[in-house]
């Protein structure tokens, strides 16, 4: 075994296998030093170049070294405790925070510990062993830790029963190009107000508990702690920290919005706004993720690598509901030794299709069910719903909402409420009772344009608000697009005109006298999208080199405990599809919900469906 530095180190192995130098001199020696080991597969003679500082070659000439990440941590020449280091540490973290000077390339961030001049390797994102072996691209190697350019800050809390503290990274674009364009990823971490904090400080709580993620629904939502306060007092009352992060893209992390695209419309590089926005799939989410991970586990865990779930170094606990589920799945397929224990909420994603039209086929079925119960219990509605989008069709009708969001009011977009369908009954009467307002306006009292508070009440029940979070529609499809040679080419849209519920009004056609038009569901169609997205949304449908977001083989030697909620009447996930998803993972549980729950139990419902998940 080859060293980076000279020093009277031996090795040994622990229990599980996994090998440690140990300090022959015994654990208050001068440096303290970590070998964390993987393996990926290298082509013979390859360099291994994941560190910015000199270090050894992995090659067929050098086959022991096998990029072991190494964390030699100076006490100064004395044997400073951990307790002291700690209260040290919490004390700058006040008085001076630090600034993104302050860091070095090397991705560690404990300079007031480390004697200087001593050269250090980040710590490394540990894929699967198998990961370069089946084909999978090296970009999951080459994670380093994210960079804290803020550290931990209170937050209001009106409520008081929680503590919440904001913190904000900055991680590359693209991780496999550590040194290129850098974006903001914004955290807030919520924990129990019993906790103590030394010096007011963030690091106890968290290394007094396991850390869980919660990963919010989307593409493109924001993911604030304040959503589900019962949540947050159920996962803390069960010994938790919670972390919530923005995805990159949206909330408070760097923003995708009409502004971003601007740059690049305006000089007609629609090319270049697509390849920018394909970056923000789940796959890069979960880089991202793993960036923060690595991060906090070198500032929770600098003098030990075992944390609060027994294991080695900091482990996430995932928590996904709907398109956190996305995420969750990626993550478990390519850095499972990162985590400790998944759950998700309506969250099984579909890793076992071969196209996005499988998951569209699916959910037409099941929005067609719902439209038949509505008009069961609306039988009147029939004639309302064709009446009312012919009207809108003859007139060329895009009624501008008042709302500032450049949304309109269209014969098309009228036919996507079956959105509302998803929340169960009340969807059902909320558009029931929508579509009496606008047909006594536009067909019974022929007025040229629906009153204020007609487009209004549109504006709410329009669920999709592309216009706030754009990335919802120009990644809904290509969050399905998994095996690197399939494009989505407007899949809702395509799979939509193979039914005759909605062939003709898909085309712009007008309905027949007799005929019965469905609601749309959880359908991104393109009259739904902002004006000055669609140029670059139409390159992203057409795309077809994704990278891939599931590795079924690893999903099947899945080791890592996975429990996952379903519905069996969820509009947006389709429950046959998740019991598909549930056989490609390894002991990967599933809890059916109640009948009558729905794709937002987990917030109608928080303390039930905690109670049975966990």
């Amino acid at each position: 075994m080859k060293f980076h530095r000279n020093s009277p180190h031996e090795e040994e192995s622990d229990k599980d296998g996994d090998k440690r130098m140990v300090n022959k001199q015994g654990r208050r020696g001068r440096y303290k030093v970590r070998w964390r080991w993987w393996r990926p597969t290298l082509t013979p003679n390859e360099p291994f170049t994941s560190s910015p500082s000199p270090s050894p070659q992995r090659s067929s000439l050098n086959p022991e070294y096998s990029g072991s990440s190494v964390n030699i941590l100076s006490d100064g020449g004395s044997s400073q405790s951990e307790e002291d280091y700690q209260i040290k540490h919490s004390l700058s973290l006040i008085k001076a925070p630090l600034s993104p000077d302050d860091y070095s390339d090397s991705g560690i961030s404990l300079s007031d510990s480390i004697e200087p001049g001593t050269k250090l390797e980040p710590r490394l994102a540990m894929p699967y062993i198998g990961a370069e072996a089946e084909g999978n691209r090296p970009s999951w190697r080459n994670i380093r830790p994210a960079s804290i350019v803020q550290f931990p800050r209170p937050c209001v809390n009106l409520d008081k029963e929680f503590k919440i503290r904001t913190v904000h990274f900055t991680v590359p674009l693209e991780h496999h190009k550590p040194s290129g364009r850098q974006i903001n990823i914004h955290a807030e971490l919520v924990y129990d107000t019993h906790e103590r904090d030394r010096f007011d400080s963030w690091v106890p709580a968290c290394r007094a508990s396991p850390i869980l993620v919660f990963l919010c629904g989307g593409p493109g939502d924001k993911n604030p702690h304040d959503r589900s306060p019962a949540l947050n007092r159920m996962l803390i009352e069960k010994g938790y920290v919670v972390l919530y992060a923005d995805y990159r893209g949206t909330g408070q992390s760097s923003k995708i919005d009409s502004a971003t695209v601007k740059a690049y419309n305006d000089t007609g590089d629609f090319a270049g706004a697509a390849g920018y926005l394909s970056l923000f799939r789940q796959d890069n989410i979960v880089r991202d993720l793993e960036a923060v991970r690595l991060c906090l586990e070198e500032h929770l865990y600098p003098f030990s690598s075992t944390n609060g779930n027994g294991g080695d170094g900091l482990k996430w606990t995932l928590m996904g509901q709907s398109y956190g589920g996305w995420v969750a799945l990626t993550y478990l397929s390519f850095l499972p030794g990162s985590l400790a224990e998944v759950y998700l909420t309506a969250g099984l994603a579909p890793v076992t299709i071969g196209s996005p039209d499988e998951v569209y086929e699916a959910l037409y079925s099941g929005i067609r069910r719902s439209n038949q119960r509505y008009y069961q219990r609306y039988p009147e509605d029939e004639v309302l719903v064709r009446e009312v989008y012919n009207t809108l069709l003859s007139r060329g009708a895009a009624y501008e909402l008042p709302d500032g969001s450049k949304r309109k009011l269209t014969a098309q977009t009228f036919l996507t409420l079956g959105r509302k369908f998803i929340g169960g009954d009340s969807g059902l009467e909320a558009v029931h009772d929508f579509v009496g307002q606008l047909h006594g306006q536009l067909v019974r009292n022929n007025a040229l344009v629906p009153s204020q508070e007609v487009l209004k009440e549109f504006s709410k029940l329009e669920g999709f608000k592309l216009h706030s979070r754009p990335l919802y529609g120009v990644l809904h499809e290509a969050i399905y697009c998994n095996n690197g040679d399939t494009a989505s080419e407007w899949s809702a849209q395509r799979v939509g005109k193979r039914h005759q519920e909605y062939n003709g009004w898909l085309q712009g056609k007008h309905a027949a006298e007799g005929q019965r038009l469905y609601f749309s569901g959880e359908m991104v169609l393109p009259c739904l999208m902002p004006e000055e997205f669609r140029y670059a949304n139409d390159l992203v449908a057409s795309k077809a080199d994704w990278e891939p977001l599931y590795d079924l083989n690893q999903l099947k030697a899945n080791t890592v405990p996975v429990r996952a909620m379903a519905y069996q009447d969820d509009l947006a996930v389709d429950f046959e599809l998740s019991k598909r998803t549930v056989e490609a993972v390894k002991g990967c549980v599933m809890v059916v919900g109640k009948s009558g729950w729905n794709h937002g139990s987990l917030r109608n419902n928080t303390d039930e469906v905690i109670r049975m998940l966990f």
